[in-house]
């Protein structure tokens, strides 16, 4: 907790350094890119089409029909996952991708994977509104009795797995941050982990899909939050199984974060050593 606190006020401190930063990182991101800021939103879309390449892969072996459900469905889980995905990404080679700042200067060496954190959410703020579109024309050319989602009181569930979301990352980014820096492997661990766990956290399937062994997957602490943003959006209420294992997520990112701000705080002195 003292970590936690103490990082909290250095970041605070230098928080025109984390919004310059932060800049930094979406104008070189998206600077030379041909398609520009628009890469914000055909990645998702992009993601979204290989999910549904599976749903319908499903649908055609097991001899049903592809449900309007199970479409809508990839759709909300996959544009939380990139974020996450995004985040852990790009925090993990923060510190690495600024050697020359941190062994020349001093400053809060935290501020370089939150300002990841950021750019993230600002390509995923894109893909929000992106996503808000095409559920909205979802809704206009399908039948009202099938409306590809809920408005309920239950959406206010949603805001809450979001941030947990973003709180797991910005943990795992902290601590795969200064791992990177000493070990420089793994960098390619992540990009692996990342690159296969997307069908590991239920983004492209739901725990009901795996009977008896659903809870299986659900042990992965991303899957809880993203079933549960599917489930209050496509069924207008949270569903009782899900609540115990939302429980287990939030207990795994507090912990997390307390850890990953601990270690970070341990062995930051070492970092201009190691860079």
């Amino acid at each position: 907790m003292r970590a936690l606190v103490h990082i909290t006020k250095e970041v605070y401190a230098y928080r025109e350094l984390l919004l310059s930063l932060t800049y930094r990182n979406i104008r070189v991101k998206y600077k030379q890119a041909a398609m520009g800021i628009l890469w914000a939103f055909f990645m998702p879309v992009l993601a979204i089409c290989t999910g549904l390449v599976f749903r319908v892969a499903m649908a055609v072996v097991g001899g049903h029909p592809l449900r309007l459900a199970d479409v809508v469905g990839v759709m909300v889980k996959t544009v939380p996952w990139l974020m996450f995905a995004s985040v852990v990404g790009g925090a993990s080679n923060s510190l690495i991708g600024n050697i020359g700042l941190i062994t020349k200067i001093y400053f809060p060496r935290e501020v370089m994977p939150l300002s990841a954190l950021l750019a993230a959410l600002f390509d995923f703020a894109i893909s929000v509104v992106g996503l808000t579109l095409i559920l909205a024309v979802l809704s206009l050319v399908t039948d009202e009795s099938v409306s590809p989602i809920v408005l309920s009181v239950s959406m206010l569930w949603v805001p809450l797995l979001l941030g947990t979301l973003l709180v797991m990352s910005a943990a795992l980014g902290l601590a795969l941050s200064c791992a990177n820096l000493f070990f420089r492997d793994v960098k390619y661990i992540v990009q692996v982990v990342l690159q296969f766990g997307i069908m590991f956290s239920l983004v492209y399937f739901s725990y009901e899909e795996f009977g008896q062994w659903g809870w299986v997957l659900l042990a992965n602490p991303v899957a809880p939050l993203l079933e549960g943003i599917r489930s209050v959006m496509i069924s207008g209420e949270m569903d009782p199984f899900l609540l115990p294992w939302i429980g287990y997520s939030a207990a795994v990112t507090l912990v997390g974060l307390f850890a990953a701000c601990w270690a970070f705080e341990r062995v930051e002195y070492l970092f201009a050593e190691y860079a």
